[in-house]
């Protein structure tokens, strides 16, 4: 194995440790990684196929240890699990047919105004709601689950992000609820494009393994200080990262 090889499985572990670290919270780590795949030589394809293999680990190991702490809530989980499964499964199929251009202009004007709707509502995430949720915020939140699995499956970047959107305005949880619930989302999301960029020879399976190690180490540490951070500091946290994703992807196109 050469020198420059084994300096490109440490620079990928550090930036999957650190990207998942806030991404178990926030989402948004594929924003961090899929560059860094590119960087280090891979073609965006094969880039993209990789990271949703190596994210997987974000789903696993925060799955874990918010399992621990009892801050998953099983039956919102899986109402939002089982459509993301299905729309990532048809994301990853049709990832070349889909104009780029066109999906980013509808998430960066639905990004925009769920961030207003945000910042209007000061108590949203942050305070625990008790109010009972109706049979058809259940379906809307099931529906918009299906089309965050079709661009989870897609590109991935920020796919996290917007199920906690819908954990949280949908479903009434905390910013560290929905972290912790959207979970079972993320494995079932990550797994199944990670399965069919595999069948289609779209994954570099040396960088994924390292990948993969570092979103376990990185998942399970954010995780871990979940609490301790607080809700209002991640909904701080997830207005700002946010606000500079969204800067981005304006100013790059």
């Amino acid at each position: 194995m050469e020198s420059m090889e084994i300096f490109n499985f440490f620079i990928m572990f550090g930036v999957a440790v650190f990207a998942s670290a806030f991404g178990t919270l926030i989402g948004g780590a594929s924003i961090i990684t899929i560059p860094t795949l590119i960087l280090l030589g891979l073609p965006p394809h094969t880039a993209i196929g990789t990271d949703r293999f190596g994210i997987v680990g974000v789903g696993v190991a925060g799955w874990y240890k918010f399992h621990k702490k009892g801050l998953i809530n099983y039956r919102i989980g899986l109402i939002v699990a089982i459509p993301v499964l299905f729309g990532s499964a048809l994301g990853a199929n049709i990832v070349l047919q889909i104009s780029e251009s066109v999906l980013k202009q509808v998430i960066v004007v639905t990004t925009i105004i769920l961030t207003l709707f945000l910042l209007l509502n000061s108590g949203m995430g942050v305070e625990k709601r008790k109010t009972a949720i109706k049979q058809k915020e259940y379906i809307i939140g099931a529906v918009l689950s299906f089309f965050v699995g079709v661009y989870g499956g897609f590109y991935g970047a920020m796919a996290g992000t917007f199920s906690m959107y819908i954990l949280i305005g949908w479903f009434r949880q905390t910013f560290i609820q929905s972290a912790a619930t959207q979970k079972i989302a993320s494995i079932c999301m990550t797994g199944t494009a990670a399965i069919i960029f595999s069948l289609h020879d779209a994954v570099d399976f040396s960088l994924g393994l390292t990948m993969l190690t570092g979103c376990l180490v990185g998942s399970y540490l954010g995780a871990h200080y979940a609490e301790r951070i607080g809700n209002v500091w991640v909904k701080r946290m997830f207005l700002f990262f946010i606000i500079v994703a969204l800067a981005k992807m304006i100013f790059s196109s």
